[in-house]
């Protein structure tokens, strides 16, 4: 998917993705990503109007994101009462827009992730990757990764959310992700934890996706 069609998506208010409570997986292993450290810098890639953002800023931490749509980014803000401002990004992001609250420690960007480097949004202690990974269309994994990489910071931790789903009836996103997949990716400037295997197979997956399975797996990578 393009980021015009996630545009899209969230000017149909198709955004069944998006979860009103924080992610339990980011509340399990909080302390396991942060080390129990005060504040940290935080990535959310692909973020949308996540309510982790404000749970991770409300913890004392300075908090980042990058999404393509300005409604997710806009709504976010306006949805936990915060005054925001806007200003326009590089040309090299393509026409992207910075929000930010007036105490400056959430920063939205609104743009294509893949233009979004380092030496914009620096690098970060933590990244918590909820639905990007998994979003980003199978070809661009390599790519992807090869960014995120180049964001963390050579003590940081990256907390990652995938799933793994047939796909002969759902193309997707989510995109199926198998553990030997993170490994290449990421294995050789990361050590690789796997913390959680969990069945979130429900009626939905089976109705809709046409789906018969629906397990998601959690991975805590650190940088070597």
């Amino acid at each position: 998917m393009t980021v015009e069609d996630w545009e899209k998506r969230w000017k149909l208010e198709q955004t069944g993705f998006h979860m009103d409570q924080v992610h339990p997986m980011l509340v399990k292993y909080y302390s396991k990503l942060t080390r129990d450290k005060p504040k940290l810098r935080f990535y959310l890639p692909l973020c949308g109007k996540s309510v982790d953002l404000k749970w991770l800023s409300d913890n004392g931490h300075d908090v980042v994101g990058c999404d393509g749509s300005d409604i997710g980014c806009q709504d976010f803000f306006k949805e936990n009462s915060l005054p925001y401002t806007s200003e326009a990004l590089p040309e090299s992001t393509g026409g992207g827009v910075l929000y930010q609250n007036k105490e400056k420690n959430i920063k939205l960007y609104r743009c294509d992730f893949f233009k979004l480097s380092p030496e914009i949004i620096g690098q970060f202690d933590c990244i918590w990757d909820r639905g990007s990974f998994v979003a980003i269309p199978v070809t661009e994994r390599g790519r992807y990764a090869e960014l995120i990489l180049q964001s963390l910071k050579p003590t940081g931790r990256y907390l990652l959310d995938t799933f793994q789903l047939p796909h002969q009836n759902y193309q997707g996103p989510p995109f199926n992700t198998e553990e030997d997949e993170v490994n290449k990716y990421f294995g050789q400037k990361c050590t690789i934890e796997k913390l959680a295997v969990n069945n979130v197979f429900n009626q939905k997956h089976l109705e809709q996706w046409k789906v018969e399975y629906f397990n998601e797996i959690v991975y805590l990578l650190t940088s070597k």
